[in-house]
């Protein structure tokens, strides 16, 4: 570790240094948190990921009707006009009927093919649960980097401003030396008139850059998080933030989205081997109706007799042109390939908290040296501009301490910026970036009471024996 204390701690420490000069906020500012708070809430591409989320545990209980009987009734009618010959006469004939009839098919066993959809369906399930976490992430993400954009972009125009005018009374102050005279120490040339008026225009078209940046931004601020960035006070670090590499390390492994998503979807290829493999399988199911058929016209109730059949009913497949040893092929390869995923996904998890522990160490050391440089940028521009009037400095000394003042002071709002973006791209790999860590307090949407919903949406009571049946079988 760069650093011996905890991160957490250091940040804490860094605090009262790094943003000593914010100015405080009103009370009616938007926080960070509030920010957060209204993406989690209006955010597009997060609400229409919930509806898929919602959508993709539908898969759950269309596989479980597997289990269950499917119920249909049967109204035909039917009319039928034909030649009729006879041994003596010709002519024709005409008859009609009517059927109404309720049939009924249940699946008694199905060499585990329903029960092994459904482990693939709810493993697809609980992937998309992850999913929606991951995108969660994501967004929360992305409106951390607007509200911080928004920020370091209005420092920064506040910066070119403030430049703009010391240029502005640098240029007045040189033209009326030059303009005067006076002693030999004291006096300038045209050569220094141009070089402040040329940095001066310089100063207006970064002012006009910077706000142009800014516009950019606000909106953004907008599109993500659905409000406009009235009063914005700057955050001090995001909560949550471990105290190790190695427990940071530990919590990606076990929290990381993108990683628990992969290992469900590698859940569901395995499944999918067993769904390919008990097509081989024999399936019993027994079907009944129950109807009255008779004369449609003229419709005579005395003549519509019952009709009854029942049905039990043994498949075996014998051979289907390779087609099913194909898709056992196919799910066997493709349950390889969400293995390499796994692996993939782990690797990139653990790269990703690595580099970004390293960035916001890094960023803390430049904010405390950028709050450094910035102070003694500031005196020395003070002390040249008085050491200018009294002849001891020259014009270029005075442009150039500015100059140097500039740049800091824009190097650290950008510090400030990336340090508080690389704890949110922290958070999101170690899978700590979620509404439960940011936003305890407010309502959260549950995904895995969706998911159990979907699960016992439509049970009836012959679908715990015949699952039970199916799942031992296979």
């Amino acid at each position: 570790m760069k650093h011996s204390t905890p991160l957490f701690l250091a940040l804490t420490l860094a605090a009262p240094v790094v943003f000593s000069a914010v100015s405080t906020a009103r009370a009616d500012a938007l926080t960070l948190h509030d920010a957060l708070s209204l993406a989690y809430r209006s955010n597009p591409i997060l609400r229409g990921e919930q509806a898929n989320q919602r959508a993709v545990t539908e898969n759950s209980a269309q596989a479980r009707s597997g289990w269950r009987p499917t119920v249909q009734l049967n109204l035909d009618a039917s009319y039928q006009q034909g030649p009729y010959t006879g041994a003596f006469a010709l002519g024709s004939y005409t008859s009609n009927s009517a059927e109404g009839y309720v049939s009924a098919r249940q699946t008694l066993y199905s060499f585990g093919h329903v029960a092994n959809q459904v482990r693939a369906a709810d493993a697809r399930s609980r992937a998309e649960q992850h999913q929606l976490r991951l995108v969660e992430a994501q967004v929360f993400t992305s409106a951390v980097t607007a509200y911080m954009n928004v920020l370091r972009d209005r420092d920064i125009l506040n910066v070119r401003r403030a430049d703009l005018d010391m240029l502005t009374r640098q240029v007045q102050l040189t033209t009326s030396r030059y303009n005067l005279g006076g002693q030999p120490s004291e006096q300038v040339t045209r050569t220094d008139v141009e070089q402040a008026e040329t940095r001066r225009r310089s100063a207006e078209v970064a002012v006009t850059q910077a706000r142009a940046t800014l516009a950019a931004s606000v909106a953004q601020f907008r599109a993500i998080i659905g409000a406009d960035p009235d009063e914005l006070t700057m955050p001090t670090s995001l909560p949550g933030l471990p105290a190790t590499l190695d427990q940071a390390l530990k919590t990606a492994l076990a929290l990381n989205p993108q990683l628990i998503q992969t290992q469900e979807t590698k859940k569901a290829t395995s499944a999918d081997i067993d769904t390919a493999r008990s097509q081989w399988g024999p399936q019993i199911q027994v079907q009944g109706t129950f109807g009255t058929i008779g004369p449609a016209s003229p419709f005579r109730g005395g003549q519509y007799g019952e009709e009854v059949t029942g049905l039990v009913q043994l498949v075996q497949p014998i051979y289907n042109g390779d087609l099913y040893n194909s898709q056992i092929r196919q799910a066997r390869n493709r349950d390889e390939q969400a293995r390499e995923s796994i692996e993939q996904a782990r690797r990139t998890a653990l790269q990703d908290v690595s580099t970004n522990w390293h960035a916001v160490e890094n960023g803390l050391d430049a904010i405390r040296a950028g709050t450094a440089e910035v102070r003694s940028g500031e005196t020395s521009l003070k002390g040249y501009q008085i050491e200018y009037g009294y002849g001891l400095r020259s014009t270029t000394d005075v442009l150039y301490a500015d100059q140097n003042l500039r740049a800091a002071q824009v190097e650290l709002a950008g510090s400030r910026h990336d340090t508080i973006v690389a704890e949110a791209v922290l958070l999101a790999a170690m899978g700590r970036l979620q509404a439960g860590d940011l936003l305890p307090d407010g309502p959260h949407y549950d995904a895995a009471k969706k998911l159990q919903r979907a699960q016992t949406r439509g049970w009836e009571p012959l679908q715990a024996p015949v699952s039970a049946v199916d799942k031992a079988g296979w």
